[in-house]
């Protein structure tokens, strides 16, 4: 008999059933403050512009809010570490501070996978990037004549969902489809109870849970707190609540 797609995914190790959100020092906040900060709001604020319109109509200001989007990477939880490296050539690198949530929950809130479009192969002019170029060239012209906003335009919601892979024109290469990322436009709110983990440095999980005890939202309890450089089985004794003394083979002697 023939089995469902649903059933035979959820052995696919590569495929991760979270989206994670990973925090940094903004603001003149740390990366710590940041995290608490979003969970006290329930709110990860949507700071900054990406996407193929990032750099276009920086005078128009309807048109830069709207492509201002909240980021979440797709990689599987026990490979969350990598996200956190020192990576050459990234210009914004990431703390060890992050929430996750289920792939399925962010959806229903409208998150989407960030489109990869290649262009170190053939020539420039067969690169899907230019018709997409054009659509918001036009589009960007039409505004203009007739005195609107590029964000009145469709074009406008999709250009934060598209990303160049290869050479980039100013120098360098922009390759950073492994980070397999989601983006939601705007805010994204949320509630404890929507919280799958919270990601943190292990030996700052004792502060942080007693922390975040105290700012309770609505009553609800503290989301289970991980490690990202810790291995998948130890990360399930964790949201099991298995003490860290049992948390691996290697046995603690009393």
């Amino acid at each position: 008999m023939a089995k469902r797609i649903e059933d035979l995914l959820h052995r696919r190790s590569d495929l991760s059933t979270f989206l994670v959100h990973f925090t940094s020092d903004y603001g003149g906040k740390s990366a710590n403050e940041n995290i608490l900060n979003i969970l006290q709001s329930g709110v990860i604020e949507a700071r900054n512009a990406f996407g193929s319109g990032q750099r276009t109509a920086s005078d128009d200001d309807d048109f830069q809010a709207s492509q201002h989007v909240v980021c979440f990477t797709e990689t599987p939880l026990e490979h969350a570490w990598m996200m956190c490296e020192e990576i050459e050539g990234r210009v914004n690198g990431f703390s060890h501070y992050a929430l996750a949530f289920t792939k399925a929950w962010a959806r229903s809130r409208h998150a989407n996978p960030v489109w990869y479009v290649d262009i170190s192969t053939r020539g420039g002019a067969d690169w899907l990037m230019v018709p997409i170029h054009r659509l918001r060239d036009d589009a960007l012209a039409e505004a203009r004549r007739d005195g609107k906003s590029l964000a009145d335009f469709p074009i406008a919601k999709i250009l934060p969902y598209v990303e160049q892979m290869g050479p980039m024109t100013f120098g360098g290469k922009k390759e950073w489809w492994w980070e397999r990322e989601w983006r939601h436009s705007g805010d994204f709110y949320f509630e404890w109870t929507e919280v799958v983990a919270i990601f943190a440095p292990v030996n700052e999980h004792d502060v942080l849970r007693n922390s975040l005890s105290s700012r309770r939202r609505h009553g609800a309890e503290v989301p289970p707190i991980l490690d990202p450089e810790w291995g998948l089985e130890r990360m399930i004794s964790a949201l099991r609540g298995i003490p860290a003394s049992q948390a691996g083979p290697w046995p603690v002697y009393y």
